[in-house]
């Protein structure tokens, strides 16, 4: 055989063995970086999850297309398994059914975590949710809390628990000799935005999902000057005792968080830091039965 030919032969079997260890190292880094997922999935290959798309910045649709913190960390944590994401959109009061008929793998839609529903699933918390305090851009009457809404106009939805805490904090300022907010109770949400907007009303209480996403939605116009409140955990869930889900869904999450990914959400759902059940002394809050 001609020396040329040999040494093309050579080169070739190093260059196989080359390309050989490399997949091989590849392949340990990928199994050091992916969950193994569970082998009771509603559909292999896919991780299913039920979602009611109605409740920005966390999950709904927009120009088609579904999008919000959850969906996109649905995607993430069905990536760190090695599967491809199935989105199944209901009513919110049919996903815990379909979770228990086995239609889904399990529910990722900011539920709230209260003892009615510990009974029927197995959480997986994720963040907290509280209320807020919003007001106009530059917050131009140093509003840091609720007592500094004293003898000024706040703006509520009817009927909504911020009304509650209004009424609630107004007996506070009252036995304090203190001067009373005056509470502005409008129809909708969008009422008391506009109210705030034209500055009929000096703040705005909102929730944090629904302040986040007047920020999305109104940039440059308003700003959280307050939170409070920080009293209720959401999560998503699976069946209950369905051990196998719960702790590959529990890995996958964790290697979320420690990417910063899951920080990265937060900020591009403007989501604040108070919120997160991943910072360094968050807090575990008792969850109270809201929605």
């Amino acid at each position: 055989m001609p020396l040329l030919n040999r040494f093309s032969v050579v080169w070739s079997v190093l260059l196989v063995t080359v390309i050989m260890i490399l997949a091989g190292f590849s392949s340990v880094a990928a199994q050091d970086t992916t969950v193994q997922p569970p082998d009771n999935l509603v559909t292999a290959g896919r991780l299913t999850y039920g979602v009611a798309a109605s409740f920005p910045p966390y999950e709904y649709t927009q120009d088609g297309e579904y999008a919000g913190f959850d969906i996109e960390m649905g995607a993430a944590l069905a990536e760190i398994m090695g599967l491809e994401p199935e989105i199944s959109d209901m009513q919110f009061d049919g996903l815990i059914p379909a979770l228990q008929g086995n239609r889904i793998d399990f529910i990722n839609s900011a539920m709230y975590i209260n003892p009615d529903r510990e009974e029927q699933v197995d959480f997986i918390p994720y963040m907290v949710i509280g209320e807020t305090i919003v007001v106009p851009q530059g917050n131009p009457k140093n509003i840091r809390s609720l007592d500094d809404l004293s003898g000024l106009a706040v703006a509520v939805t009817v009927g909504a628990i911020e009304e509650t805490f209004a009424t609630d904090h107004n007996e506070v300022l009252r036995e304090a000799g203190k001067p009373e907010m005056t509470i502005l109770t409008l129809p909708t949400a969008n009422d008391a935005v506009l109210a705030t907007q034209q500055g009929r009303a000096d703040a705005y209480l909102h929730s944090t999902p629904g302040a986040a996403y007047l920020m999305q939605e109104m940039p440059n116009t308003f700003e959280v000057a307050a939170i409070f409140a920080l009293d209720t955990r959401i999560g998503m869930a699976v069946r209950k005792g369905d051990t196998a889900m719960k702790e590959a869904l529990e890995a996958a999450l964790a290697e979320f968080v420690a990417s910063g990914q899951y920080d990265e959400l937060m900020a591009k759902y403007n989501l604040p830091r108070e919120l997160s059940l991943f910072q360094e002394g968050a807090a575990t809050p008792v969850a109270t039965p809201t929605s």
